[in-house]
């Protein structure tokens, strides 16, 4: 090859790479020119930090018919404790005065003298002083002489005089009246100052407690107050009350507590009445102008009529129940105050005179202070001796 081929080529070979070298030159011109240049740097001062904001708190979403129910379990409602009720006053409290009294005088008389003749003129007197009442105690007396005769055992005398006294209450012992499905409606009767109020209140809690719901008719449109103090009670024995104002007629309130226990469909109507002294005429005939008045609107009613009755009263309990039981029939006898005297006797002279059972005694103050009369339990706390009597006051009894 000579030597000016080989020039030849080397130029060739070099125009070749220059035109290589000016085409790639020309291309990253053209796509420079095509994309933007980037902006020239800058320095930024840093911005200062700003504390975060707290999320929005937001709207609970509402919740559609379909929703789930939560599975938390709810809390259980909370359920007050039933109150604390207190246990009334027994029997053997109740009559201690009275058997402390009682058994001294029995006791004085069956070991005073050893003549029969005078040992029983004792025993009369003793029953005498006890307010058993001159005809019942002589009449006892008699019953225990003929039955023992001439024996004169001071223990046997006892225990007959018990036996004595027991066939008496039990004789006037009858069951309580029984209205079926219809309301049992009760008046409560008496004089001033015996406790009828509040024996009415007590007898509201506990026919309560042991029937069901209570209207109390406060038909006592004649004392002053009598209306705002049965509302007391009433407040705290949770007995409904129908009242009217003062000086309304007390056969139209009895009427409208016997309507609304018709139509309430409630258990029990007890109607307290004024306390009448037994010589007002007047005030007898409201008594009776009650009964018929409630008669009218529920047949058979009042069921029940009650003589209240204080014990510390004694034998003008007696004259009371009469001239009571004159203007109105009556089927029981509340005895009030029983724990406050030393004349519990007269339960057993109104059982004689009167015929008429006992149905509670009130034997304290509060709403709890009233137990169903038990003729047996009555004679066994009457003749209990120390030790027994306190035996008696933690056992069953009394109102």
């Amino acid at each position: 090859m000579s030597l000016f081929t080989i020039a030849f080529i080397l130029i060739i070979a070099a125009g070749g790479g220059a035109g290589l070298v000016f085409i790639g030159v020309l291309i990253q011109w053209s796509l420079r020119k095509a994309l933007p240049s980037p902006p020239p740097h800058l320095e930024i001062e840093a911005a200062p930090e700003i504390e975060p904001l707290p999320p929005p708190e937001l709207a609970p979403e509402p919740t559609s018919e379909l929703a789930e129910p939560s599975l938390t379990p709810e809390p259980e409602p909370y359920v007050a404790p039933p109150p604390t009720v207190r246990e009334p006053v027994r029997m053997g409290l109740g009559l201690r005065k009275t058997r402390e009294n009682f058994l001294a005088r029995i006791k004085a008389a069956l070991t005073g003298s050893a003549k029969i003749d005078e040992m029983y003129e004792g025993l009369e007197e003793a029953l005498i002083a006890a307010d058993v009442g001159v005809e019942a105690s002589m009449k006892i007396a008699s019953a225990v002489r003929a039955k023992l005769g001439n024996d004169n055992r001071p223990d046997a005398i006892r225990d007959a005089l018990k036996t004595e006294i027991a066939a008496i209450m039990m004789s006037a012992d009858r069951s309580p009246a029984d209205s079926g499905n219809a309301p049992l409606v009760i008046m409560l009767v008496g004089v001033n100052g015996v406790g009828k109020t509040t024996t009415v209140a007590k007898l509201a809690a506990r026919l309560k407690a042991e029937r069901g719901s209570v209207i109390v008719a406060a038909a006592d449109t004649f004392r002053a107050a009598a209306i705002e103090q049965l509302e007391v009670w009433c407040d705290r024995a949770g007995a409904d009350i129908i009242k009217q104002s003062q000086g309304s007629d007390p056969a139209a309130v009895a009427f409208d507590a016997v309507k609304a226990a018709v139509a309430r469909k409630t258990r029990t109507v007890l109607i307290d009445t004024a306390g009448r002294l037994q010589t007002k005429v007047n005030l007898m005939e409201e008594l009776k102008k009650i009964v018929r008045v409630v008669a009218r609107e529920l047949p058979g009613a009042p069921h029940e009529t009650w003589l209240v009755l204080d014990a510390n009263t004694g034998q003008n309990a007696l004259s009371q129940a009469a001239i009571f039981g004159d203007a109105v029939p009556l089927t029981g006898v509340v005895l009030a105050k029983l724990d406050s005297t030393a004349k519990g006797g007269v339960v057993v002279a109104v059982a004689e005179r009167l015929k008429i059972p006992v149905r509670f005694v009130g034997l304290g103050e509060s709403l709890e202070d009233i137990r169903a009369f038990d003729a047996r339990e009555f004679v066994d706390a009457l003749f209990a001796t120390d030790d027994a009597g306190e035996q008696s006051a933690s056992g069953s009894y009394a109102a």
